[in-house]
Order: structure tokens, then C-alpha cells, then sequence
């Protein structure tokens, strides 16, 4: 072998070891991309469902707020004089009973998108706003009706208070 047939030999083993190099470059850049891609749609699922989620309570306080605005117009018919117990008062509480459905339909949403906690405080907020819409006068009620249903819910028997 001559100095010629060495140098092609050094030069054929330089040119198949950078198109190795660059291969494995190659290789290596891909994986990486990737990865980096994979990372990136995770981050952007998790602060997607953190929006979805922040989205979903705020969607119960703002039902809260419209469960308790109700309220109002109940109060204020109730106090007029004139009024009559034993009459149908079923439109005073429509908006009301419309208002706990989407206070409901809320609590479900929040249960869908977790977390656990999280669902166990709305479903919690949920039953103390509904434990003050029974508290209000009943529509199907009279006053003393009304009394000896909050009673009743509370698990006290109506007959075992003392009326003053």
C-alpha cells in the first residue's frame, strides 16, 4: 500500500466518521425535539384544565350570588301586610328553584374537571345554600308548616318544641 491508497483510506474513514457524527447529531436532535414537544403539551393540558377548573368554581360563587339575590323579593312579600299563608306563592320562588339548578349543574362541572377536594367543597357550598333556601318560608307552606318542616330537616321532631 503507497502513500495514494493511504490517503484515500484516511479520507474515505474522515468522510463515513462525519456522516456518522451527523447522524447520531441527528438522532439525538430528534429525540430531544420530541421530547421537549411532549413536555410542552403536557404543560399546556395542565394549565388548560387549571383554567377549565378556576373557570368551573367561579361559575358556583357566581350561582351563589344569584341563589342569594333570590331571596330578596321572598323577603320583601312576605313582609307587606296582606299577605296570605295559604295562597300559592309558586311564582315568589321560581327564580329561586331555577337559580339551584344551575348552582347544581355548577357543582356537577366541578365534580367532572376534580379535584376531589375541590368537589367536595362545591358539592359542600352547594348544601349550605340550599340549607338557607329552606330555611326561607316554604312555598307550599304556611308559617307553621314551614317552621315544623326546617325543623324536621334539622332531625328534630316539630312536636318536641314548646311553643312559647
Amino acid at each position: 500500500m503507497d502513500q495514494g491508497d493511504a490517503a484515500v483510506w484516511a479520507a474515505a474513514l474522515g468522510i463515513a466518521g462525519a456522516l456518522a457524527g451527523a447522524l447520531g447529531d441527528a438522532l439525538v436532535q430528534g429525540r430531544t425535539i420530541r421530547r421537549q414537544v411532549r413536555d410542552q403539551e403536557t404543560v399546556d393540558i395542565r394549565h388548560q384544565l387549571r383554567e377549565e377548573r378556576r373557570a368551573a368554581f367561579a361559575a358556583i360563587l357566581d350561582r351563589c350570588s344569584k341563589v342569594e339575590s333570590t331571596f330578596d323579593p321572598i323577603i320583601v312579600a312576605r313582609a307587606r301586610p296582606g299577605w296570605d299563608d295559604d295562597a300559592d306563592h309558586g311564582e315568589l320562588w321560581t327564580p329561586t328553584n331555577t337559580a339551584l339548578d344551575a348552582l347544581q349543574r355548577a357543582v356537577t362541572t366541578v365534580s367532572i374537571t376534580g379535584p376531589d377536594h375541590m368537589a367536595h367543597l362545591a358539592h359542600a357550598i352547594h348544601e349550605e345554600v340550599r340549607a338557607k333556601a329552606r330555611s326561607r318560608p316554604m312555598k307550599w307552606c304556611s308559617r307553621a308548616e314551614s317552621r315544623n318542616a326546617r325543623v324536621s330537616a334539622r332531625g328534630v321532631h316539630p312536636l318536641a318544641l314548646h311553643a312559647p
